[in-house]
């Protein structure tokens, strides 16, 4: 029993490093008013088959949906999305005081890409970290499998094609 333990602890802590996931510095940012605005971008691009938003909008849209759903448990305050080319996302999750530990700080930085799969918007995270420590490589598949679940909701329609580029999202839709 001992030794499989160990094997379990020793395959878990392979993917961690002792270094940051490295995020752009570019200011994002995240209001009310901008999300209101994204999301009636959202419903006319939605209605002529694209949609492009940049990084306040896209970030200030899931934020504001994020508070507005989370319920009284959520210990999301606020996220940050930077795109960059060749279809890269950097995501910061701000987090509520004592989420994590003190030695931690308050984020949840993910890195990856983007695309899209059997009609669909995916995800694939090449990093997760919290303060100075990240994980890369297969320990990020279970993370990968539930976000990627979500993006796969029918009513989300169904996407031909995901770009980015610097400081832009554009998804083009198929059918609904």
């Amino acid at each position: 029993m001992v030794l499989i333990v160990s094997l379990l602890l020793v395959a878990s802590l392979a993917g961690c490093t002792a270094t940051a996931v490295s995020m752009p510095d570019r200011p994002i940012t995240v209001d009310v008013q901008t999300a209101l605005d994204a999301q009636n971008m959202a419903m006319s691009g939605l209605m002529a088959g694209s949609l492009e938003l940049d990084e306040s909008q896209f970030s200030s849209l899931l934020s504001v949906l994020l508070e507005q759903n989370g319920g009284e448990n959520n210990p999301v305050t606020g996220v940050n999305v930077w795109f960059e080319p060749d279809n890269q996302v950097f995501i910061r999750v701000n987090l509520k005081e004592g989420v994590l530990p003190a030695n931690f700080g308050n984020t949840l930085d993910l890195a990856g890409t983007i695309g899209v799969e059997n009609n669909h918007v995916v995800v694939d995270l090449s990093q997760a970290g919290v303060g100075n420590m990240s994980v890369s490589g297969a320990a990020l598949a279970p993370i990968n499998a539930q976000i990627n679940a979500a993006l796969a909701d029918p009513s989300l329609g169904v996407a031909a094609n995901v770009t980015t580029d610097t400081g832009k999202l554009t998804v083009s839709l198929g059918g609904m």
